[in-house]
C-alpha cells in the first residue's frame, strides 16, 4: 500500500500546473462570449490568453493588443488552435516592448472594463479591453527537430564495394 502511494506520488509530481499568477477564481470565456456582450462581463474576472500583436507604451498606461486563442489546460494559448479575434491588456506598469515582443504567448487575468475603439487597417473596430491584476509571459517554443537516421542497409554496400575491388589489395 505504502508503495502505490508513493508511486502515485512520484507521477503526479511530474505532471504540469498553471504558474502561480494565473491561479485562482476567473472565469476562462471564450473571446466570442465576450465581444457577444461586453456589458454583461463588465466587471468580472476573467483568464484569457494569444499571441501578443501590438506593446504601445503611454505615459500612464501600457496597451498590449492581443490576437486571442483557446487556453489549454495548464493556462497557456494552444499552439495549433485557430484564432478567436483580438483584444487589448491594459496595465498601469511600464512592459518592455523588447521583452514583450511580437508573435510571444501571454496569458492575463483581470477584469473586462469594457471595449475600445482601435483602428485595424482602415477599420475601425471595438475591442475588449481586460484591465490585468496578473499575467505570465510564456517562453518562446522550441521546434526540436530530431536527426533522421537512414536504415543501415543503405550504406553497406559501400564498404563491401571498395573493399573487393581490383587493385585495394595489391
Amino acid at each position: 500500500m505504502k508503495l502505490l502511494f508513493s508511486l502515485l506520488a512520484v507521477l503526479l509530481s511530474g505532471c504540469a500546473s498553471m504558474p502561480p499568477e494565473l491561479q485562482g477564481v476567473a472565469e476562462t470565456p471564450s473571446l466570442a462570449q465576450v465581444s457577444a456582450q461586453p456589458d454583461a462581463w463588465k466587471g468580472r474576472t476573467v483568464r484569457l490568453g494569444g499571441v501578443i500583436l501590438v506593446v504601445e507604451n503611454e505615459p500612464d498606461a501600457t496597451w498590449i493588443q492581443v490576437l486571442a486563442k483557446p487556453l489549454d489546460r495548464i493556462g497557456r494559448p494552444q499552439e495549433d488552435a485557430d484564432p478567436t479575434g483580438r483584444f487589448l491588456i491594459r496595465t498601469d506598469r511600464f512592459l518592455d516592448p523588447a521583452i514583450y515582443t511580437r508573435d510571444r504567448e501571454i496569458t492575463v487575468v483581470g477584469q473586462i472594463t469594457g471595449t475600445i475603439e482601435r483602428t485595424i487597417g482602415k477599420r475601425k473596430v471595438e475591442l475588449p479591453e481586460v484591465h490585468a491584476e496578473r499575467w505570465h509571459l510564456w517562453p518562446k517554443r522550441e521546434k526540436i527537430q530530431a536527426p533522421v537516421y537512414y536504415p543501415y542497409w543503405w550504406y553497406y554496400p559501400y564498404p563491401l564495394y571498395y573493399r573487393y575491388w581490383p587493385g585495394y589489395w595489391w
